[in-house]
């Protein structure tokens, strides 16, 4: 049986008083594709690095790639590439540079893809980088993140400060790598993105994991509820049990009967779009946060 390439047991990190992680449990599979959501503050960042081997733990036990990242944090860093959330970039060097400098520490690279990357990419590799757009040292660094050929990608806000192809482009190669057997954490506040990519969707609020029974709850309660869009000036029939409206415009509606019957009372010409029994990320994860809010 195929040992997880992460596995962090009752994990807490403390910064001088402040708790950031609290006996967080986290497993993600070799060769899997794992999102990692939550809002800012609750420990996403503060996790990757505790993987890397860049920051270590107050408490509880930590395995990644079978070492202990706190007992052996470079031999995993040989093993792993870390994106920061923050692009972190030597200003005064040329793009050649950066990637020459940044990739001298990782002698296996996937060289096809580094090609694909500089004819996609296109950045003025002659420029320094302090002449770059956001968007472009964002492109740099996801170059310098993923061509080297290493066992582990830990991705913090990939898709920052990216045009839609380059967003596709990246979440392309992160397939290709799950089926190369790579593991990705992959963390990201596009929810959309990390929907369409990811195997599993881990998600982490006020530094722990959220149970997995409370995302099969919270999924149920989804499926029930109503989300339709009107023309402004819709009159609703009146014995809806609770109606919300989104800031897409959406209207969520959870219904004290059937919610057909409920939606059939409403003049069909008003009607826009409708949609029900969705679970999609964004509201899952309202509804996950709303649940701890109120607990």
């Amino acid at each position: 049986m195929t040992s997880p390439a992460i596995e962090l047991e009752a994990v807490s990190k403390r910064f001088g008083p402040r708790v950031v992680l609290r006996d967080l449990n986290l497993r993600v599979e070799t060769g899997e594709i794992a999102g990692f959501v939550g809002p800012n503050g609750c420990g996403k960042t503060t996790s990757l690095r505790l993987i890397a081997g860049i920051t270590f733990r107050t408490a509880g036990r930590a395995s990644v790639l079978g070492r202990d990242p706190t007992r052996e944090p470079v031999a995993i860093r040989r093993r792993c590439s870390y994106l920061p959330g923050e692009t972190c970039l030597y200003e005064w060097m040329t793009g050649s540079q950066a990637l020459r400098f940044a990739l001298a520490g990782y002698p296996q690279r996937d060289s096809e893809l580094d090609d694909e990357l500089r004819d996609t990419f296109a950045l003025p590799l002659h420029r320094r980088v302090r002449e770059y757009s956001a968007g472009m040292k964002q492109k740099l660094a996801l170059h310098i993140a993923l061509v080297p050929d290493v066992d582990l990608y830990l991705l913090d806000e990939p898709d920052r400060n990216l045009d839609p192809t380059s967003q596709f482009l990246v979440r392309s190669i992160v397939r290709r790598m799950a089926r190369q057997r790579k593991t990705v954490l992959y963390c990201s506040h596009d929810l959309r993105n990390v929907e369409a990519l990811a195997d599993r969707i881990i998600f982490i609020h006020d530094g722990r994991a959220v149970a997995p029974e409370s995302v099969l709850s919270a999924r149920d309660a989804l499926r029930g509820e109503l989300r339709i869009l009107v023309a402004p000036g819709t009159e609703l029939p009146k014995d809806s049990a609770e109606v919300i409206e989104d800031p897409d415009g959406y209207l969520r509606v959870r219904t004290s009967g059937d919610p057909f019957q409920w939606l059939g009372r409403i003049d069909p010409g008003a009607i826009v779009a409708v949609e029900f029994g969705t679970t999609r990320l964004d509201l899952l994860y309202r509804e996950l946060t709303a649940k701890d809010d109120h607990a």
